[in-house]
C-alpha cells in the first residue's frame, strides 16, 4: 500500500506523467481555411509527398512540423523561413544527403530522421548551433564529419538501427562526452 501510495505521488509530481500536453498538432486538411497565424503544430504525414505544398510557407509560426511517411528526398531553400521551428520530424522518408536548409533554422532543438538514407553527415551540420536532439536511427551513416563535434547544445545523439566496430564507438563517445548515445552493441568484426 505505501508503494503504491509513493508511485501515485511519484507521478502526479512529475510534469511528465503527470500532465497532458495541451498542444494541439493539426493535420494538413484541417487547417487549409484557418489562420496561418494561429498555427503552431503541423503534421503532414503519411501523405505521399514526394515535394512541400507551396501553401506550407503560409504557416511561418510554426514550431513543431511532422513530414514523417512521406517520399520526400529533399527541402527547399526557403524552408528556412520557418524560423519559428523547434522540433522537426522527417521519419520515413528518402533523404540521402542532408538538408542544408535545416542548418539555417536557428530555433531548431530537436531532428529526428530516423529511417532515411543518410550515409553521412556534412560539417556544415555544425551550423545548427542550437539543436539539442538528433535521432538517426536506421540510417547507414558511417562518416559523422567533423561537424557534429561542434554542436555544443547536443544532449542526445540515437544512431541505433546501425552496428559500428567498437574502435569506432570508442571514439565517438570520446569526442561527445557529454552527450547520451543511443548505439547497438558494437561488433569487433568491423574494427
Amino acid at each position: 500500500m505505501k508503494l503504491l501510495f509513493a508511485l501515485i505521488s511519484l507521478l502526479s509530481l512529475s510534469p511528465y506523467f503527470g500532465q497532458k500536453s495541451t498542444e494541439k498538432i493539426y493535420k494538413w486538411e484541417e487547417v487549409q481555411f484557418a489562420n496561418p497565424d494561429t498555427i503552431y503544430h503541423l503534421s503532414l504525414s503519411k501523405m505521399k509527398l514526394i515535394e512541400l505544398p507551396a501553401s506550407l510557407w503560409r504557416f511561418k509560426n510554426l514550431r513543431k512540423l511532422y513530414l514523417d511517411k512521406n517520399k520526400l528526398s529533399v527541402l527547399p531553400d526557403s524552408f528556412d523561413l520557418f524560423s519559428n521551428l523547434e522540433l522537426l520530424s522527417l521519419d520515413h522518408n528518402q533523404f540521402e544527403l542532408f538538408p542544408m536548409a535545416i542548418t539555417r533554422l536557428k530555433s531548431l532543438k530537436t531532428l529526428i530522421s530516423s529511417n532515411n538514407r543518410l550515409t553521412y553527415l556534412p560539417d556544415y551540420i555544425s551550423n545548427a548551433k542550437n539543436l539539442e536532439k538528433m535521432d538517426f536511427y536506421n540510417n547507414e551513416i558511417t562518416d559523422f564529419g567533423k561537424g557534429i563535434y561542434e554542436l555544443e547544445a547536443l544532449k542526445y545523439l540515437d544512431i541505433s538501427g546501425t552496428m559500428y566496430g567498437t574502435i569506432f564507438q570508442k571514439k565517438l563517445e570520446e569526442k561527445l562526452q557529454n552527450v547520451k548515445i543511443v548505439m547497438d552493441p558494437p561488433c569487433k568484426c568491423l574494427d
